[in-house]
């Protein structure tokens, strides 16, 4: 127990440590410094009279001040031509929100594709707005709207897309006689600013013409950058916005009652029960630069459900994210190594971890998940390019009724469990250079026989470095990540039986089955370097590694472990048209994979080439050759399979 107490309290402290210092300052941006050559510069006007109603027609006042923006260029099919169609936008704010006009001319407005979708669905012609209101060349918040009225809004990264990120914003889109015309009115309590009297943000606008497949933006992105929010133009104008003290309180209240029909055997087949939870919802702004949110006995019914899936393999079934509650910020969070995550926030109020074993003709009434008793998050990234996140939860304990029909009784099926996560990043050199942290820790009680199969403590940690160069053309990637997990000699000898590891194979010598173990400790990393982007040549060089008791499943998602790879891959890459192609790639990659007996699990030789014509059609051609190899997983615990070599095609 007082190890226990030592790490929570060396989790806080680790976390105040970087917190406090930086949360109160408010020096000069280091990112508001740089200008990059052809970087093109929109200034926004304050709205001096009464702000536009969202309907799409912009026929308010307002929208008589101010500037309109044109001039897109085409980023494809041909980079850099002239868009077969005008775009034009124009910004407005006020102390609330930031205001969009968009009008999208076309001389065919016949021709313009309306179609219908559903929010965050791209279909149609589109037209969109993206701010990196942090200005630090990573992260955008993008609003899109569809020619038929569905919005899209997502955070862009330097990565990809997070498209269930979902913002409180407005929309709507008209026509006119030669266009068509979108308007937003996007509240600032959405976004994630600094605390400057004067912002400068950046920023993005671009049109999607869907049956000519073009896309047209307002400051080109080259489709060889290096990411595309380091390519973004920049928004100035924006002045004397008051700083974010949002507070938003959501009381609910929920009764069920069961109609269902059941066995009637059953002895819990009450077609009359009745349940009644309430609980609440919270969010403040700390600063315009972090959120702290928190939930209080949360009700997640209104969430999607997960689809129905026949898992046949060994490993558990990964799902995505959808609670509200965890899905905001969860950019900052995030940290990845090896194919391995150490955050995946499923693992708070999972299904109960506990099967009972049930005799002969007994019933059994088990919570569908885990409750969470509260949680509380904060996110957010200041203006010297510090971004933390902080998740701080604790889920109930929870039994199971079982019953004969004649005498009942109860068995823990959860106990009382603690989950802890700190992130912390820091960008440098106009995030040229970006170093951070994490640290996560999962306690539980585990007093109870029940219990005492679950691992009773759970802590990880890791640090990750990258570093780019000339403009982003090469990269170089450092990640590194330590397990340790704490438990009885049962909840220890599941961890080294599970599928991840299997240390009962009979032909791993290199790894011992220890059945008197109370703890486990391991390791996972990686190095990659390369050159992404900035001319037709890429190439990558990558390392990584994950040792045998490496153990991440308590409040990350780890699939197997005992493994070091190494790839290299080569590519040429032709995004302007030339011949009779709009585009090609032609590819040429190489990988390896040990365990930590040194024995070869894998090992392929590829090429591979993709191209679109001109008239639209695409073609993509792939060859592998595969060496023989060993499995140690297909018999699960048993002996390793050999498997031959061969070739693949498609």
């Amino acid at each position: 127990m007082k190890y226990r107490s030592f790490g929570i309290v060396l989790l806080y402290v680790w976390v105040l440590f970087f917190l406090i210092p930086f949360m109160g300052w408010n020096r000069e941006s280091p990112f508001h410094v740089r200008g990059k050559t052809g970087q093109r510069i929109y200034e926004t006007t304050r709205i001096r009279t009464t702000p536009p109603k969202i309907d799409g027609k912009l026929n308010d006042a307002c929208w008589e001040e101010g500037i309109w923006a044109g001039d897109f260029v085409q980023q494809r099919p041909v980079q850099g031509a002239r868009p077969s169609q005008k775009t034009e936008i124009k910004i407005l704010y006020d102390e609330h929100n930031i205001y969009v006009a968009i009008r999208a001319y076309d001389n065919k407005p016949d021709k313009i594709d309306r179609q219908m979708g559903r929010r965050d669905m791209f279909t149609g012609d589109v037209v969109g707005i993206c701010f990196d209101s942090y200005h630090d060349y990573r992260t955008g918040f993008e609003f899109n709207l569809t020619a038929g009225g569905s919005k899209i809004d997502l955070l862009l990264t330097n990565q990809g897309v997070d498209l269930s990120w979902d913002a409180v914003w407005y929309g709507k889109t008209a026509m006119e006689d030669s266009a068509w015309t979108a308007e937003m009115q996007i509240p600032l309590s959405q976004l994630r600013y600094s605390s400057e009297k004067e912002q400068v943000w950046g920023l993005h606008a671009w049109r999607w013409i869907n049956r000519n497949q073009e896309e047209c933006q307002w400051n080109l992105i080259p489709r060889d950058s290096p990411g595309p929010v380091y390519d973004f133009g920049e928004l100035h104008g924006i002045r004397d916005i008051p700083k974010s003290r949002r507070i938003e309180l959501l009381p609910y209240s929920v009764v069920l009652l069961n109609h269902a029909q059941h066995d009637q055997g059953d002895p819990f087949a009450n077609t009359g029960r009745k349940d009644f939870s309430a609980g609440l919802d919270g969010k403040l702004g700390i600063t315009s630069d972090f959120t702290m949110d928190f939930t209080i006995l949360p009700d997640f019914g209104q969430v999607e459900a997960d689809p129905s899936v026949l898992n046949l393999s060994a490993y558990e079934t990964y799902f995505e994210e959808k609670r509200p509650f965890f899905l905001e910020g969860r950019n900052i969070y995030q940290f990845s190594t090896s194919g391995q995550q150490l955050v995946y926030t499923r693992r708070i109020g999972h299904a109960p971890s506990i099967a009972p074993e049930l005799n002969e003709w007994e019933y059994i009434h088990s919570p569908q998940y885990t409750k969470i008793l509260g949680a509380l998050k904060v996110t957010g990234k200041n203006s010297q390019g510090l971004s933390l996140g902080i998740i701080e939860s604790v889920t109930s304990e929870e039994y199971a009724n079982i019953s004969n029909g004649i005498s009942q009784r109860k068995e823990l099926v959860e106990p009382y469990t603690n989950y802890f996560v700190a992130r912390v990043e820091k960008d440098l050199n106009d995030a040229n250079t970006v170093f951070g942290g994490i640290i996560t820790a999962v306690n539980r009680n585990t007093n109870s026989q029940a219990a005492s199969e679950l691992n009773r403590e759970a802590y990880s940690a890791g640090v990750d470095f990258r570093q780019y160069l000339k403009e982003k053309t090469f990269y170089f990637d450092v990640e590194s990540v330590i397990s340790h997990i704490r438990g009885s000699k049962e909840a220890i000898y599941r961890a080294q039986t599970s599928a991840a590891r299997y240390f009962q194979r009979p032909d791993a010598h290199y790894i011992e089955l220890d059945t008197n173990r109370t703890s486990l400790t391991g390791t996972a990393g990686s190095i990659e370097f390369g050159k992404g982007s900035n001319g037709p040549w890429r190439f990558s060089e990558s390392f990584s590694w994950s040792s045998p008791g490496l153990e991440l499943n308590d409040i990350g998602y780890l699939r197997a472990t005992d493994k070091i790879e190494q790839s290299t891959s080569l590519s040429y890459v032709k995004t302007e048209p030339e011949l009779i192609f709009r585009s090609y790639h032609l590819g040429l990659g190489q990988y390896n994979r040990w365990d930590f007996g040194g024995r070869l699990q894998s090992s392929s030789l590829s090429i591979g080439a993709s191209a679109q014509f001109n008239n639209m059609w695409s073609m993509n051609i792939h060859i592998s050759r595969y060496r023989p190899s060993y499995e140690n997983d297909i018999l699960r615990g048993g002996p390793s399979m050999k498997e031959p070599g061969g070739w693949t095609s498609f």
